[in-house]
C-alpha cells in the first residue's frame, strides 16, 4: 500500500485507491450484439408459441361449428342447407327451419346462419330471420351482416383488416369468416351427384343415414382464407352460399395451387382464381397454418390435414357416399 501526507492536512491519502471505470464503447457494443442474437434466437420461439395457440383456438372453434351442427341435426333430423336458393330461407322440402318459403331465385340462408342459435348467437338469429322471409334476403343484410361476422367464425391465425368488415355494396363485400361446409369432390354441378356430393349442397336436407362412407371419413367444414380489404373476390364471404364463401370442394386439394373458379373473385398468387359463374365453380381450402388445413368431420373430430395428401384420398373424404376405403389419412 502507498501512502502519502497531505501537505494541508498531514493525514494519510491512500494511492492505492481508484475510481472504478466504466464500460468502454467496444465492451457496450460486444453487449447489445450478444442480446441482439439473444432476441433472435428467442423470437421464433415466441412466434411458434402464439401459432401453436392460435391454432389451438381455431381447432376449438371448428369443433364448436360441429357441435353446433350435431345439435341442429338432432333437433331438426338433418343438417341445415348448404344454401337456400329459389325459396326465401326454408328449408326444402319440409320447411324444417320455421322459416315461409316464398318464390323466386333469390339466395337466402346458409348453414352458417341457420345454426346461428346452436352456436348461442340466438340474437343475431333474431335480427336475420325476419330478413330471410324476403324476397331478395341477401340484397337486406347491409345493417345486419355487412360488417360483422362472430368470433368463433374467425379463424386466430388469418391476419384481420377492418376494411373486410364493412357495410357491403354487393355480394362479395359481406364481413368474413374462415369456415367452410363441405359441398363434395368435384364442382358445384357434381354436389348434386350422389357419387361425388358432400355433406352440404343448395336447398340440402343431409342426415347422418346419408352418410354412406362413415361419419369418421367424411368431411364436416374446414378453413378458407379470404383477400383482406374491400375487393371483388366472394372468398371468406360467410353469408354467402357459394363456393369459397360458406362452401368448399375437395376437388382441389388443401392450399392448392390450382385455380378456384368463382363467381366473383380477384386473382392473386397465393389465393390463384378465375371467374365462372356456372356449375364449374370450385374452391380448395386454405389456411395460414404451415403445412395444410384443419377440418372437422362429420363425427365432431377436429384434425390438421397435410397440404401434400393424396388427392385420391382427400377426395374420397370429400363424398359423403362413394364407397371409398380409406385408412391412415
Amino acid at each position: 500500500m502507498l501512502l502519502s501526507f497531505s501537505r494541508a492536512t498531514g493525514a494519510r491519502v491512500d494511492k492505492s485507491v481508484r475510481r472504478p471505470r466504466g464500460f468502454t464503447l467496444i465492451e457496450l457494443l460486444v453487449v447489445i450484439a450478444i442480446i441482439a442474437i439473444l432476441i433472435a434466437l428467442l423470437l421464433p420461439a415466441v412466434q411458434q408459441a402464439r401459432e401453436a395457440a392460435r391454432r389451438s383456438s381455431c381447432k376449438n372453434n371448428l369443433k364448436q361449428l360441429g357441435l353446433g351442427l350435431q345439435n341442429y341435426h338432432d333437433t331438426h333430423g338433418v343438417f341445415p342447407p348448404g344454401g337456400v336458393i329459389g325459396t326465401c330461407a326454408g328449408n326444402p322440402p319440409t320447411n324444417i327451419s320455421g322459416i315461409q318459403e316464398c318464390s323466386g331465385q333469390s339466395l337466402g340462408g346458409n348453414w352458417l346462419l341457420f345454426i346461428l342459435p346452436q352456436m348461442e348467437q340466438s340474437p343475431l338469429w333474431e335480427k336475420a330471420a325476419p330478413i330471410l322471409n324476403t324476397n331478395n334476403p341477401l340484397d337486406s343484410m347491409n345493417n345486419v351482416f355487412g360488417h360483422f361476422s362472430p368470433a368463433v367464425y374467425r379463424c386466430p391465425s388469418h391476419p384481420w383488416d377492418r376494411r373486410s368488415n364493412v357495410a357491403f355494396r354487393a355480394l362479395e363485400h359481406m364481413s368474413r369468416g374462415n369456415y367452410a361446409g363441405n359441398y363434395g369432390s368435384g364442382d358445384l354441378t357434381a354436389s348434386y351427384n350422389g357419387q361425388t356430393a358432400g355433406v352440404f349442397t343448395l336447398n340440402s336436407a343431409t342426415s347422418i343415414r346419408d352418410i354412406k362412407d362413415g361419419t369418421t371419413n367424411t368431411l364436416l367444414i374446414g378453413e378458407v382464407n379470404y383477400i383482406n380489404d374491400v375487393t371483388s373476390d366472394a372468398r371468406g364471404a360467410w353469408v354467402y352460399s357459394g363456393m369459397g364463401g360458406s362452401a368448399f370442394s375437395a376437388g382441389r386439394n388443401p392450399n392448392s395451387t390450382i385455380a378456384d373458379i368463382l363467381a366473383s373473385c380477384s386473382n392473386t398468387t397465393e389465393m390463384p382464381c378465375s371467374s365462372g359463374n356456372d356449375g364449374t365453380q370450385i374452391a380448395a381450402l386454405r389456411s395460414f397454418h404451415t403445412g395444410g388445413v384443419q377440418v372437422c368431420l362429420v363425427d365432431g373430430s377436429a384434425r390438421f390435414i397435410s397440404e401434400n395428401i393424396s388427392q385420391t384420398i382427400w377426395q374420397a373424404l370429400g363424398t359423403r357416399a362413394g364407397r371409398e376405403v380409406i385408412d391412415n389419412f
